[in-house]
């Protein structure tokens, strides 16, 4: 047995020899380097404490998966998100307490999130799941495809539909949530841009405006291929905007316009103030007579009633800067953003860039936070600082946000 001193001349079988005093020093027994160890690893321990907390640390060795038990309760915001490369469904509620469940994602972080009175409704990989203050239900979804992705998320009167695809094809999902029942249908290879109009879910087609059901066949409609990322529907009309068009100084973008009724189309052309480094938007909706959508970290609107061929894009709202030590975050040009009673909602961090050379899985977040903006001011504020975080706090995305609709009419 080697030693700092020399070699020991004790048999080597002989387990309670101790080692030869280092030059000059006193001699080391093992419980003696284990006790100095152990003042380490404690020391070591208390210094994570202080950042991150005890109660967090188990409360991230224990997340559990998703079970039949897992209720919105008091929840008010759900966000889907992958932290060290695990996948969560997290609850947020209004003293900023998290409930988190592992979930894996659909596709590459293409879970969607939607809320309404018939509950909170979101999926997995071969699973659909329909939450309610008490527990979930799990709808499996036959014929899921192998590494199905999500292409839209759309709460309905009486429940929700899910438009699915993968290698074998695309699958639009009807989810009843007064029998608890889901309805598959097949759709074909199509790219068709669908929109939630009330109770009833439509497409855009050569023929004009149509609904779809659970008995439909043909879903030959307008979609990515056509110009047409999104449909947003505002009583009897349906409105669809184009990619983004730049050059040096200014962009420009499509905006195409249905009537429901006869199916005549129209177009208008909108002219940004400036050029928008960014082809693509997120989260289109209408309140009061304006559409309004996100691009470049800024939520922009125009009139939906033009009389004129162009119309000026305006700046609604910046959604970038900080709000007190909270940057907003998360892809807000890809759609993390949610529009309820007039305000968009989406999420905020503190972060320490440990090293910015490295990447952001080297990151180490500080502080979480749910932020709202006023559509019609552009004002900004926390409406949830997140204290009690119960998922890992490294390399954090966020991919899909949700707000309890009532709750948001408050505020």
């Amino acid at each position: 047995m080697s030693s700092a001193g020399g070699r020991s001349t004790t048999p080597a079988k002989t387990t309670s020899a101790k080692r030869a005093a280092p030059e000059g020093g006193k001699k080391v027994s093992k419980p003696g380097l284990l006790r100095n160890w152990g003042i380490i690893a404690l020391v070591a321990f208390g210094i994570w404490a202080v950042f991150f907390g005890i109660p967090a640390l188990m409360r991230n060795v224990n997340a559990p998966p998703i079970s039949e038990d897992f209720g919105i309760e008091d929840a008010v915001v759900a966000l889907r998100l992958d932290a060290d490369e695990v996948s969560y469904l997290v609850l947020v509620n209004e003293a900023g307490e998290t409930r988190s469940v592992q979930l894996d994602e659909r596709g590459f972080e293409e879970s969607g999130l939607a809320w309404s009175e018939a509950g909170l409704s979101t999926g997995g990989p071969t699973d659909e799941y329909l939450l309610r203050d008490d527990g979930l239900t799990r709808l499996p979804l036959p014929a899921a495809g192998d590494a199905p992705s999500e292409r839209g998320r759309f709460a309905l009167g009486d429940g929700f539909a899910v438009y699915t695809g993968s290698a074998e094809g695309q699958q639009l999902a009807f989810v009843d949530a007064a029998a608890d029942e889901l309805t598959a249908v097949d759709a074909g290879y199509t790219s068709t841009a669908l929109a939630a109009c009330g109770e009833e879910l439509v497409l855009v087609g050569e023929t004009g405006v149509r609904t779809v059901t659970a008995e439909t066949t043909d879903f030959d409609g307008l979609g990515v291929f056509d110009g047409v990322q999104a449909l947003v529907c505002e009583q009897d009309r349906l409105y669809g905007l184009d990619e983004i068009v730049s050059d040096e100084s200014t962009s420009h973008q499509t905006l195409r316009v249905w009537d429901r009724a006869t199916g005549a189309s129209s177009s208008v052309e909108i002219r940004y103030p400036e050029a928008v480094s960014a082809w693509t938007y997120g989260a289109p909706f209408v309140w009061e007579g304006r559409l309004y959508w996100t691009a470049q970290s800024t939520l922009w609107s125009v009139p939906l009633v033009s009389k004129t061929d162009t119309v000026e894009a305006e700046a609604a709202a910046d959604l970038s800067g900080f709000i007190g030590d909270y940057w907003p975050v998360v892809r807000t040009d890809e759609g993390v953003l949610v529009e309820a009673g007039g305000r968009v909602f989406g999420v905020a961090d503190d972060t320490d860039f440990i090293n910015p050379s490295r990447g952001e899985s080297y990151d180490k977040l500080l502080g979480l936070a749910i932020f709202s903006a006023d559509v019609g001011t552009g004002e900004r504020r926390i409406e949830i600082e997140v204290d009690g975080i119960d998922f890992p706090r490294k390399d954090l995305h966020v991919t899909a946000i949700a707000v309890d609709p009532e709750w948001a009419a408050e505020r």
